[in-house]
């Protein structure tokens, strides 16, 4: 049960429920209990997968003393699934049917106003994503939050910043996540973007010189639906959203977000305030973007004990009873 699982993803089956399901299927009759036994997986989160599967038919629950899950019938269960994807491809190949029709009927303009394109599959919206970049002649806006279409990676990014392209990157704290997020962010940084940070974002979405934008229809992985939006109203929507956001998010600093010790701090001869060590500094600003303990011991290479250790002894320094007023003194002082 503890294997990864993936053949279930394309009807919409998320590798950590095909597991659950799989224990389920070698187990009637199983009890939550005995999964988080088995997984070394939180009850909540298995509760939570289990009533998923049911909702896709995949799993029932036997009720008792002891209330039990069982699996289904494998072949009935999934070939549901699978007319239920069906019946949805067809319904969205009328809507690109209508679409189709009511913009031939409306005729284009040279800008391509008022244009939409479906795009099927994740190969399609990372081909967009990647040619929207290459036409990009003044400006970049992203919202990057996961999941990802394919790869969290972008490598045309750091080539089109040296030619000239400005980008500016509104990020979530879930992009942190994996391991050597806040060197890449920084070497993006030092190559001109400009990065900013909110607790949340409603989607993720990629603005082109304000005049195109592709972005995905829904945001449960895998993102199997996207769209290529040309010179409408749309984007100019999508502009004004970006500009509010981005006043609103918190500003990265460089010298606080790259754990390379070749950094030289540009703020400790301007800030005599700043009587904390860099990465103590480091530790604040991420705390105040957001990103949870693992995610800030897996970025600064320590064991969550060790980091909050260290925590400890910061609100002690600041004189803080709590994170909130660790960052507001952090502010104040001008070390975030």
């Amino acid at each position: 049960m503890l294997e990864d699982g993936r053949a279930l993803e394309i009807v919409g089956i998320s590798a950590f429920d095909e597991r659950i399901y799989r224990g389920v299927l070698a187990c009637p009759g199983i009890t939550v209990q005995e999964l988080v036994m088995r997984s070394g997986e939180s009850a909540g989160r298995i509760q939570s997968s289990l009533t998923r599967l049911r909702c896709k038919g995949l799993v029932s629950r036997l009720w008792g003393r002891s209330p039990g899950w069982t699996a289904t019938n494998p072949g009935t269960a999934i070939r549901s699934l699978v007319r239920g994807m069906q019946s949805e491809l067809d319904r969205l190949t009328d809507t690109a049917d209508e679409l189709e029709t009511a913009f031939r009927n409306v005729g284009t303009d040279p800008e391509g106003s008022g244009q939409f394109e479906v795009l099927a599959g994740p190969e399609e919206q990372a081909r967009w994503y990647v040619r929207l970049q290459q036409e990009a002649k003044e400006e970049v806006l992203t919202f990057d939050r996961p999941p990802y279409v394919l790869d969290y990676h972008n490598p045309l990014q750091t080539d089109l910043l040296r030619s000239g392209v400005r980008y500016r990157t509104i990020y979530v704290p879930e992009a942190f996540d994996h391991t050597g997020a806040l060197d890449e962010v920084g070497s993006l940084i030092r190559a001109g973007e400009e990065a900013r940070i909110l607790p949340s974002l409603p989607f993720k979405m990629a603005l082109v010189d304000r005049r195109r934008a592709v972005m995905p229809l829904h945001m449960d992985p895998p993102l199997t639906r996207g769209v290529l939006i040309r010179g409408s109203t749309m984007v100019v929507a999508l502009v004004e959203l970006f500009e509010r956001l981005w006043r609103e998010a918190l500003p990265v600093r460089p010298e606080l977000w790259s754990s390379g010790s070749s950094w030289p701090d540009p703020g400790q001869e301007e800030e005599p305030a700043a009587d904390l060590g860099l990465e103590d500094r480091r530790l604040l600003a991420l705390l105040a973007a957001g990103l949870k303990d693992d995610a800030i011991a897996r970025q600064l290479g320590t064991s969550p004990r060790s980091l909050r250790r260290r925590l400890r002894h910061l609100l002690d320094e600041l004189n803080a009873e709590t994170r909130f007023q660790a960052g507001a003194q952090a502010s104040r002082r001008g070390l975030v």
